[in-house]
């Protein structure tokens, strides 16, 4: 066989060296091996932040809304989300780490963790309760301090009575009260006619007004007063009657309530006289009038 030269041979080991790298380039394991150990070098990398971020969500758990909302701020929504869910992007088909750096976050959120106290609630002072604008409402503490002497059994304490509304006292008598204070009825006609005089020699308009105002309100209270003492004599009546029918064995009748009424406007209208009767009806009949003159339709406009 024919040997080669010696720089036949140097050619050939160039050639197949070449070929080996380029069949090295061109191999797709290779690429794979390549990929392989670059993302076991990343994880590795990413392993401490990733428990870290572990750490800070588990604590994160015991932080006030207010301070979580108080980083959501700095960070903004998308990436704050991002840190909340461990750092990396899930909308990303690749496994390319979040563009914000992690350093950010992180004092973001040690931030936060370190305004708690050993894991319990911020107390809040005055100056965190101060409203964002003069609009938004007042936030307020539901807590409240433990009184330090607590009552464990309730003792008896004494309460204050009025005997004026204990039943101990006895059952309220209108009619007994009435006899007892009938005297203040003459101090009040008497106050009234002490009014009426002072009204008269009155000069100046605006207490000759209060006077009036005055004497008028004593006016009307004593009116309803006699009108309730009137209804309150003819139902003593009506019962006086009733239980003498029902002495004669006649059984018991209650009337209605609008049956009262009618006797009460009937005895009203006794009571009156037929010149006083006949001005009220005048002025009922006015007033119905006036009342059936609105529903009256307008007249037309002649065409």
């Amino acid at each position: 066989m024919a040997r080669h030269s010696d720089s036949e041979q140097e050619e050939y080991s160039d050639q197949y060296n070449e070929s080996e790298q380029e069949y090295s380039d061109n191999d797709p394991m290779s690429e794979d091996d390549n990929d392989e150990e670059s993302d076991e070098e990343e994880s590795q990398d990413e392993q401490p932040d990733r428990e870290h971020m572990e750490k800070l969500k588990r604590s994160l758990a015991h932080v006030s809304f207010e301070q979580l909302a108080e980083v959501q701020d700095k960070m903004g929504m998308k990436e704050f989300s991002k840190a909340r869910a461990g750092g990396v992007d899930k909308t990303d088909s690749t496994k390319n780490v979040r563009t914000v750096s992690k350093a950010q976050i992180l004092e973001d959120v040690k931030g936060a963790v370190s305004k708690l106290d050993k894991g319990a609630r911020i107390r809040r002072t005055k100056n965190d309760m101060k409203r964002a604008s003069k609009h938004s409402p007042m936030e307020v503490s539901s807590k409240r301090a433990i009184g330090r002497f607590r009552e464990v059994v309730e003792l008896n304490k004494p309460k204050v009575r009025d005997p004026r509304f204990e039943k101990l006292s006895g059952h309220f008598n209108q009619d007994l009260f009435e006899k007892s204070y009938a005297f203040l009825d003459d101090y009040k006609k008497s106050e009234q006619d002490l009014l009426r005089q002072q009204i008269k020699k009155a000069k100046n308009p605006e207490r000759r007004e209060e006077l009036q105002q005055l004497l008028l309100k004593m006016t009307t209270r004593e009116a309803s007063a006699q009108e309730a003492k009137r209804k309150q004599q003819l139902k003593r009546e009506r019962k006086k009657a009733e239980a003498e029918l029902v002495k004669q064995g006649k059984t018991p009748y209650f009337l209605k309530r609008s049956e009262q009424r009618k006797l009460e406007l009937m005895d009203k209208y006794e009571k009156l006289g037929e010149k006083n009767m006949d001005k009220i009806l005048a002025k009922r009949r006015k007033k119905n009038a006036a009342k059936d003159h609105r529903r009256l339709p307008f007249k037309r406009r002649s065409e």
